[in-house]
């Protein structure tokens, strides 16, 4: 009797392992598996984003933590699926105003890559964030000093490594960016960017990969050399996204720098629809619309979706490319995905 006793004591102090919710893909609309690889700027809640079922939004400048947590709450107390909650914390970047971070050229060994991206998740994962669009995996940095690591090819190695390992641990996923490289040369936001890529730009992208980082953002660079864009950008050319999947074997989530830069937009010109398609039939998992906060971002955001689901429907794209992408999004949310 004594030993039944301590066993229905273990039993209740055993901690209860949560069983993971279930998603059946065959339950969601097509438009609704397309709104899934869709994020969006969400400053300001948005029911149109919700109604739409995108699968992210992304987030900076507001005014405190506490506005930030708010915010995140309401967004997924209203949303059917939990959301991918971003932001861009990287140290030279920072959308809190009230914390101070060191930038990556300021870290001078691993020790300190691991305790920034440790600081870094701590304060993400207390506000509501579940994705950083940190780290940079580049070394090549003519416009923005500081924002990327210094040091010898090996240095800047196990600075990656490391902080991916601190911000991970914390729950909060990391991205390594922006693939394949080139993306500091010039300014992106306002300008066409074109790069020589070698196989020591890939190393960096091949060590985050190594140390299992959650996603890779794909530049919007023109690339030559070791990968060729075939003269697009990276975000709309499936010989570069091709590469990081089949040559690198990437397995995570794949997600376009923003797509309102001027790198990108001037090619697409008053054809947001056709941007929307050619980012999906390159292979990106999640397209990032958030460039720009417009009054009517949540109808921008839609007339791509929709566009997306025609090309889906007419056989320009298929729809077994749509369920591998939602997959990849949905499990990396926690979910089991059955098909």
């Amino acid at each position: 009797m004594k030993y039944v006793y301590i066993l229905a004591i273990l039993i209740l102090i055993m901690p209860v392992t949560q069983a993971q919710e279930e998603i059946t893909l065959s339950s969601l609309t097509l438009k609704e598996k397309i709104a899934q690889s869709v994020m969006v700027k969400g400053n300001k809640f948005d029911d149109k984003f919700t109604e739409l079922g995108v699968g992210g939004v992304f987030l900076d400048g507001l005014e405190s933590e506490e506005a930030y947590k708010e915010l995140i709450e309401k967004y997924q107390d209203s949303s059917k699926i939990k959301l991918f909650v971003a932001t861009d914390l990287e140290g030279y970047w920072n959308p809190f105003p009230n914390y101070k971070s060191k930038s990556f050229g300021e870290i001078k060994n691993q020790e300190q890559a691991y305790q920034l991206g440790k600081e870094h998740g701590q304060i993400l994962k207390e506000t509501g964030f579940n994705l950083d669009f940190s780290l940079i995996a580049e070394s090549k940095n003519t416009v923005w000093p500081g924002r990327s690591f210094i040091g010898s090819n090996e240095e800047i190695k196990q600075k990656i490594k490391f902080y991916i390992k601190g911000l991970q641990e914390q729950r909060v996923m990391a991205i390594a960016k922006h693939y394949p490289g080139g993306s500091m040369l010039k300014d992106p936001h306002i300008f066409k960017v074109k790069a020589n890529i070698s196989e020591q730009d890939l190393e960096l992208f091949d060590i985050a990969i190594k140390n299992n980082v959650s996603a890779i953002m794909i530049g919007h660079t023109i690339v030559s050399g070791t990968i060729d864009s075939k003269t697009k950008q990276s975000t709309v050319s499936k010989e570069v996204i091709s590469h990081l999947r089949e040559k690198q074997k990437f397995k995570g989530i794949v997600i376009t720098d923003a797509i309102g830069m001027m790198g990108l937009r001037w090619s697409y010109l008053f054809n947001h629809e056709k941007l929307y398609v050619d980012l999906a039939k390159a292979g990106n998992d999640i397209i990032l619309d958030s460039a720009f906060s417009f009054s009517n971002h949540g109808e921008r955001a839609e007339k791509g979706i929709n566009a997306v689901v025609k090309a889906v429907e007419n056989g320009e794209i298929s729809e077994k490319r749509i369920d591998e992408s939602v997959k990849r999004i949905l499990e990396a949310k926690g979910y089991q995905v059955i098909s």
